[in-house]
């Protein structure tokens, strides 16, 4: 299993690695840290878990009405 370092994970989710941070400490992401203040990393099941956790559905597609002219 490849884990990666914060700034690594931010690079590949497109933000910075404080945005990283932000969602880390409301635990909207999961990590790996082996000791309190130790390093942290994540893997791609945690990437990708969150990912599609903050995935959007598409809206519908409107349909058009035409009018009798």
């Amino acid at each position: 299993m490849e884990l990666y370092t914060r700034s690594q994970a931010a690079a590949m989710l497109g933000i910075t690695v404080r945005k990283l941070d932000e969602i880390r400490a409301q635990r909207l992401i999961g990590y790996y840290q082996s000791c309190r203040g130790g390093k942290v990393q994540f893997s791609e099941a945690h990437l990708e878990k969150y990912l599609q956790r903050i995935e959007k559905s598409p809206r519908p597609a409107k349909t058009s009405v035409k009018r009798g002219t």
